[in-house]
């Protein structure tokens, strides 16, 4: 591995634990009637994604709340759909993050597919 790519998952691997964070926030919080059960499905993968690269990255980490807090702001503030669409563009933007690394280490493959797989679950969320 090399000093780049240990970069790039371990940077990977906080934004996984910040997103579990963000995602149970908006669980909590959400009143769209299907909110919870999707937020909450999302944040579990997260969870998964962040051991991932723990096995990768050998790094132990913990999620920094404050873009949870923000995001949850955020939603109270400008509305479901506009935090919708933020998550759908996060969760593409992170499938491209990952691109480079997929050659070298196997399982990011899987990540990059739950990842399209939420933003699509974000989407069929907005009203």
């Amino acid at each position: 591995m090399t000093e780049e790519q240990k970069l790039q998952l371990v940077k990977s691997q906080q934004g996984e634990l910040n997103a579990l964070l963000i995602y149970k926030r908006l669980a909590k919080i959400t009143k769209h009637p299907k909110g919870n059960e999707v937020f909450s499905e999302i944040a579990a993968d997260e969870g998964r994604h962040a051991a991932i690269l723990r096995s990768y990255t050998n790094e132990v980490l913990k999620p920094k709340a404050g873009k949870a807090m923000l995001v949850g702001f955020l939603y109270k503030l400008l509305g479901h759909n506009f935090v919708i669409s933020l998550l759908e563009k996060g969760e593409m933007k992170s499938i491209k993050s990952y691109g480079p690394l997929k050659g070298d280490f196997p399982k990011i493959q899987q990540i990059m597919d739950d990842e399209l797989r939420h933003a699509e679950m974000a989407k069929s969320l907005l009203t």
